[in-house]
């Protein structure tokens, strides 16, 4: 049933969501925000006081017990999600979960299957940050996967050039814009070479150069790699090429410093050109307002918005990957 009004409660309100999403949901008319629970009772009274919670909660179950919300967005670290999503769901309420679903496919699959459970419950998984996600890019590449610009797909290529691995938010996009996957192979590289190492990032600490690639099958016959590099730098930015029966497209993320550029190639044409980005597909997603939008019935979120089922993919996906660059040889996927 739609409604006007949706009364939000929040478990763990960190850094992102005080910078992205809570500024962001305040800007949806008609969503409340009812109560916080973060891990110390100072930084819950300093979200309230900051967004407009009407009150605090001193644990994360006292939101979910909570009479008098209708959706919970949990920002937690992801090893407590499994434990927090399953009642947050028998009690009626709809879910949207930050950072990974949880730790592993098999707990994810028990989640996937706690939410087909509730189909009248919103069950969603807050995309991952940063622009090799290509949720800017979105629209303009499913426009031209969509038209038959590049016909079938024959073959994929994602560079990735983060410093740290990301196998899973990786196939995630060739997942939504390729369609299934069927089987995989890993292969994975470090290089030992003195004082060469990726600048540490997030305190995390220096990484030593790598490689990783994952050649996987499509269920439409294509072939997609995957491949990630912390040897090129920061000054590399991350593409898709993607070659078709009917022509070519090489993409190339947005930044802060570097819009989206789109460039493309009918068959048999000899050079590439600048694909222009119309307004209409040049727009990002709006996570928060698609969450709240299911929750009214007005639409469906967007593709690049995870159902569970799609998290589920992803960690089947870097599971079998791991795997497969153990064995050294071609792995089936679920």
């Amino acid at each position: 049933m739609a409604q006007s009004t949706v009364r939000l409660g929040y478990i763990g309100a960190g850094t992102y969501s005080r910078r992205v999403l809570l500024p962001n949901f305040r800007q949806i008319p008609g969503v409340e925000l009812v109560v916080v629970a973060n891990s110390k009772p100072e930084t819950s009274a300093a979200v309230a006081n900051e967004f407009g919670f009407a009150r605090t909660a001193t644990d994360w179950r006292a939101v979910i017990d909570a009479k008098d919300i209708d959706a919970i967005v949990i920002g937690t670290r992801t090893e407590a999600h499994f434990e927090m999503i399953p009642p947050a769901l028998e009690s009626g309420r709809h879910v949207l979960s930050m950072n990974a679903l949880c730790r592993t496919a098999a707990q994810a699959r028990e989640l996937t299957a706690k939410a087909a459970a509730h189909p009248d419950l919103v069950s969603l998984v807050y995309p991952a940050g940063g622009p090799a996600y290509f949720l800017r890019e979105d629209r303009m590449m499913r426009h031209l996967l969509d038209d038959g610009y590049i016909g079938t797909v024959l073959q994929a290529t994602d560079y990735w050039y983060a410093p740290f691995f990301g196998l899973g938010s990786m196939f995630e996009v060739g997942n939504r814009w390729l369609g299934q996957h069927t089987r995989i192979l890993g292969y994975r590289r470090g290089y030992n070479v003195k004082g060469a190492t990726v600048a540490a990032r997030a305190g995390r600490g220096e990484v030593r150069p790598e490689t990783n690639i994952a050649m996987a099958e499509l269920a439409s016959g294509g072939i997609v790699t995957y491949q990630h590099s912390t040897v090129a730098g920061d000054t590399a930015r991350a593409r898709w090429e993607i070659n078709g029966s009917a022509g070519n497209v090489v993409a190339y993320t947005g930044s802060a410093n570097a819009p989206a550029t789109f460039f493309g190639a009918r068959r048999g044409s000899r050079e590439m050109e600048p694909l222009p980005i119309p307004p209409e597909y040049g727009g990002g997603v709006n996570v928060e307002a698609d969450f709240i939008a299911a929750i009214r019935s007005e639409r469906q979120p967007a593709r690049a918005v995870l159902r569970f089922e799609d998290a589920t993919r992803l960690l089947q996906f870097g599971e079998v990957w791991r795997v497969s660059s153990e064995q050294g040889g071609w792995c089936d996927l679920p």
